[in-house]
């Protein structure tokens, strides 16, 4: 055979030996997890470096899908749209925050088990840290944002501290930073991300919150179609964690710690919820129960009667005049493109929030308006109060509401409305 023949030939076997290592790398690329992380989640970096680290260690890739988990007006992402996401956008959705206390998740899907830890925090300048809000000195002032409404409620529980109401947590640390305050709550996420902004971020003393409410996991949420993928995450974080990987990627909610015996440790008190994730006490592990919703309460049973209908009619006045322009004149909030909650409505008083008459009242009697908390009369109260519950659903009755019976009602606060 001549020697541009044979060239030609060893060209061709070149080509098709290029080709076959081509397609095969093809053939073996790591499959896939298609996983959604909220960009408007403050955890979302470490969201994706989490499952991306775990994904790896069982040899699949990673695709993010970014999605912005804000309504409309900058409200909070509506719960039904999880399901929604999971079962037609990826097959994880991260970072879904489950109370400890009263865990709940949106309808129609499973979690995984926690991966990391957060919450509520207590925020002191770093020379003079207190370990809890009792251990303040009586009369410190205390900060919280104006939406942060599980930190407002810690407010009548500490009667040592002044509570101050700020529009922004950037505004509350701000005054922390430069001594007006003595300390600030708010979500941890929420001040990691303002540390982390800042070119020279303020030294400050973050800790936990030992109270109702305060202590959140973080999970993955998925439909039961994906189940394979959710092992996956897990068999990933197990393997993690055996190495002593974990606790590193979770920074800084590296909550979630390997014991001495291996397993993964919360450290939150036992509170024995009785759905969502768990932590067993007897085990020392974190669990899951079957009945992972909480369910609202039955369309069919009827709400007491609080107040009586002529508190409503003159509260409607009271809220127009004092709160209508931060929560809106139909109490829509945030969903109306104004600056404070929602009021009424499945969002404002969903079961899973576990409010209270009290919660609410002490709230708004104590806390509001930010411009001038407690600056209201009793009676303004009351009648405030009064036509939030007639707003919610509630019936008017024969009995007058009292100042004294809502500050301390144990009724829980639901939406009765259709």
């Amino acid at each position: 055979m001549s020697s541009p023949y044979r060239k030609a030939l060893r060209g061709a076997y070149l080509v098709v030996a290029m080709l076959g290592a081509v397609l095969m790398r093809c053939a073996t690329a790591a499959p896939l997890l298609k996983v959604c992380v909220d960009q408007a989640n403050p955890t979302w970096t470490m969201d994706a470096r989490v499952v991306r680290a775990s994904a790896k260690t069982q040899h699949y890739g990673v695709q993010l899908v970014k999605f912005v988990g804000l309504g409309k007006g900058g409200d909070g992402f509506p719960v039904n749209r999880f399901a929604k996401l999971a079962s037609s956008e990826c097959q994880l959705v991260m970072g879904f925050p489950v109370d400890v206390t009263n865990p709940s998740l949106p309808p129609d899907v499973v979690a995984t088990l926690p991966y990391a830890s957060t919450g509520f925090v207590m925020v002191q300048r770093i020379q003079a840290p207190s370990s809890s809000l009792s251990e303040l000195p009586k009369g410190s002032e205390v900060g919280i944002a104006q939406l942060d409404t599980y930190a407002g409620l810690l407010y009548s529980a500490h009667p040592n501290i002044v509570m101050h109401v700020y529009p922004k947590d950037s505004l509350m640390l701000a005054d922390l930073a430069t001594e007006h305050i003595t300390a600030g709550l708010a979500w941890q996420p929420t001040i990691e991300r303002y540390i982390h902004d800042r070119a020279k971020p303020p030294l400050f003393d973050i800790r936990i919150v030992p109270e109702k409410h305060m202590r959140w996991n973080l999970v993955a949420l998925y439909m039961p179609s994906s189940q394979r993928a959710a092992e996956l995450f897990a068999e990933g974080l197990a393997e993690l964690k055996n190495k002593g990987q974990l606790e590193r990627l979770l920074e800084p909610y590296q909550v979630v710690a390997t014991t001495a015996g291996g397993r993964i440790a919360p450290t939150v008190a036992d509170f024995k919820p009785t759905s969502g994730v768990i932590h067993n006490s007897a085990t020392q592990d974190l669990i899951k129960v079957s009945n992972t919703t909480t369910p609202s309460a039955p369309k069919h049973k009827r709400p007491p009667a609080l107040y009586a209908g002529a508190q409503a009619e003159k509260g409607a006045i009271a809220y127009f005049q004092n709160c209508a322009m931060c929560h809106g004149p139909l109490m829509e909030g945030q969903a109306g493109g104004y600056a404070g909650p929602a009021l009424k409505g499945e969002d404002f008083a969903d079961a899973s929030y576990d409010f209270h008459v009290s919660d609410i009242f002490n709230f708004v009697a104590k806390l509001m308006p930010p411009s001038a908390p407690g600056s209201l009369t009793r009676e303004q109260d009351v009648l405030i109060m009064a036509y939030i519950l007639q707003q919610n659903g509630y019936p008017a009755g024969t009995h007058a509401l009292i100042y004294e019976e809502a500050e301390k009602s144990k009724v829980p606060l639901r939406y009765h409305g259709k």
